[in-house]
């Protein structure tokens, strides 16, 4: 048992003297200086613009900043950025017109040994003309997402791992995808040519006037989702574990809704005699109204979570 015990206190002696070496490394390596510890450095308000008629799609690459990307009535695409020498953006307009925004770190490793103290909140702006038809690709670690204003885009995917996602106000020929862990989704007065895609974890999710030429697809774990006057022509797909799905003049023609213990409660606008409906669940509430053969189906299961489902009138 001694033996045992000497051992153990020779290898925590010998861990923390490598720890001072490599402190004392890091120390060296910078200088000798201590003020080299602070990893934050004062960032710079730098702009940079492209003409448009040069750029096909936009893709955008963040760590934690907030990203911005606005339809403007401007001629040209200005990008509004903050930058230091070690932590900064790089721009490319490649050859194929899609022009990349990436976050770039510039630090050695012996620069992630030490403090950052600065409380500065970095924020990324893209303003691009609202006449712009290309994709648009953003993606984001931990900062909030926004991408609002644009009539004629091609297609738009975003997606982040903690912030929240906001579409407001955005128009696609194609599909619109919006992804999260744990941010939620405020998604307003979206047009789709063809699919939309929204999934999460945890976050809210929040979709308003939406018209939906393709399917709808909404998957979620454990967080409430609602919808308010949106129009799909194509089929429609939710599902929820442990959240709610509240609706109110949804306009769907063939829907599926599946949750373990959220409640299904909403309205429907149309006729129930064009739908086909079946519920179920095991120990929740079921009040659905009387439906014929209808063409459309409208599936409805939960575990323990009740259903409750109303038609109203299109006028």
């Amino acid at each position: 048992m001694q033996s045992i015990k000497k051992i153990i206190m020779l290898v925590a002696g010998g861990l923390i003297i490598l720890g001072f070496v490599i402190a004392l490394l890091a120390f060296a390596l910078a200088g000798f200086n201590w003020s080299s510890f602070n990893t934050s450095l004062p960032d710079e308000e730098t702009s940079y613009s492209y003409d448009l008629a040069s750029v096909s799609s936009l893709t955008v690459s963040e760590l934690d900043a907030d990203v911005i990307i606005v339809g403007t009535d401007e001629d040209k695409i200005k990008i509004t950025c903050y930058e230091n020498k070690k932590d900064a953006y790089t721009i490319q307009l490649q050859a194929n017109g899609n022009l990349n925004i990436n976050r770039s770190l510039y630090k050695h490793w012996y620069e992630y040994i030490g403090f950052n103290i600065s409380n500065q909140k970095r924020t990324l702006t893209v303003a691009i003309p609202q006449k712009f038809t290309g994709e648009v690709e953003a993606a984001t670690m931990s900062g909030n997402l926004d991408l609002t204003d644009f009539d004629g885009l091609a297609a738009v995917s975003t997606s982040t791992a903690s912030g929240r996602i906001t579409l407001k106000n955005v128009m696609a020929a194609n599909h619109i995808s919006a992804s999260t862990l744990s941010g939620d989704l405020a998604l307003d007065n979206l047009r789709a040519g063809k699919d939309l895609e929204i999934g999460t974890s945890s976050g809210e999710i929040q979709l308003t006037n939406g018209k939906i030429a393709g399917n709808l697809s909404i998957s979620s774990l454990s967080s409430n989702i609602d919808l308010v006057d949106t129009s799909i022509n194509g089929d429609s797909s939710i599902g929820n574990s442990s959240g709610n799905v509240n609706f109110n003049k949804l306009a769907a023609n063939n829907l599926s809704i599946t949750t373990l213990s959220g409640n299904v409660i909403g309205s429907i606008l149309g006729d129930p005699a064009n739908y086909t409906i079946t519920a179920d669940s095991l120990s929740g509430k079921i009040d659905i109204p009387h439906s014929e053969n209808g063409k459309n189906t409208f599936d409805i299961s939960t575990s323990s979570g009740n259903i409750d489902i109303e038609f109203t009138s299109a006028n």
